[in-house]
């Protein structure tokens, strides 16, 4: 099975990338609030949608603290709320984008001059050749479909079922099919551009349920609209967004925006989400 969680954090001083040994954070922790599943076939998600705007410059090098843009290392390094969401979206960039047995580690100093030491494991692997290279237009999308589906509007954990074309989101045990079988919605967009953008759409059978399971930005609130949400927009159904499912169970192709896509109308690019 290939489906993965994560944790961590990180600031200043040292970037590295190393093997992975056992757990870092656990829920609960004040910046790397999600913890290793107990299975693998899924992913658990709370990331705060006010750091879906927090992706500065950090495509545009390498994984490492040395190779960091001086906006992108300066963001990591604040101790300011600027500084928290900055690494909060780090930490789930680096777990969307690495793969298990890859970290990326380094520490920062708060106000109060106490040093933190964070670690960010990989997980899904999306986008692993960023860390020896700038994250190209491809894998900055995975990368944000990704962190668009872990998205929590009350940065609760919900475990979710990440589904695409892209071989580390292939489903390869039949416990996920059996388990998360309603479909939430997709997510797709590019967090990383000068304006990034984010869009969702939903499964209209299945609101209730997403809304219940506390995946309101994806759900549409209810009719609410996707106010708390950050950016991300709220497209509709997917029957009006998206493909069809295919037999893997997700939509090869939803509606995009001219920029940051590399089709004129739509993106492969996508993520859709089941639960439980």
């Amino acid at each position: 099975m290939s489906r993965k969680s994560m944790v961590a954090f990180f600031p200043f001083v040292l970037v590295t990338i190393v093997p992975l040994i056992g757990c870092v954070g656990a829920p609960g922790d004040e910046e790397g609030d999600v913890g290793h599943a107990a299975q693998p076939i899924n992913i658990l998600n709370s990331l705060d949608p006010a750091a879906l705007t927090a992706g500065g410059d950090f495509a545009k090098a390498p994984l490492s603290v040395d190779a960091m843009l001086p906006g992108a290392r300066a963001a990591i390094e604040g101790a300011s709320e600027q500084g928290r969401l900055a690494r909060l979206f780090l930490q789930y960039a680096v777990g969307c984008a690495l793969g298990r047995g890859q970290e990326v580690a380094f520490s920062w100093t708060g106000l109060d001059g106490a040093v933190h030491d964070e670690v960010f494991p990989g997980d899904v692997g999306l986008a692993p050749s960023w860390r020896e290279a700038p994250l190209d237009e491809v894998g900055q999308q995975w990368v944000s479909a990704c962190i668009g589906a872990r998205t929590n509007r009350y940065k609760q954990q919900v475990m979710i079922s990440m589904r695409g074309s892209e071989e580390a989101l292939a489903v390869r045990d039949d416990a996920e099919l059996h388990r998360f079988t309603y479909e939430e919605g997709a997510f797709w967009g590019n967090l990383f551009l000068a304006q990034p953008y984010l869009r969702t759409c939903y499964e209209p059978k299945n609101v209730e349920r997403a809304v219940a399971a506390m995946r309101d930005c994806a759900a549409g609130l209810r009719g609410q609209g996707d106010e708390g949400c950050g950016i991300m927009e709220i497209m509709g159904p997917c029957a009006d967004q998206c493909e069809p499912l295919g037999a893997d169970l997700f939509h090869p192709g939803c509606a995009a925006p001219e920029s940051g896509v590399p089709s004129a109308g739509k993106t492969e690019y996508v993520i859709t989400v089941f639960l439980p």
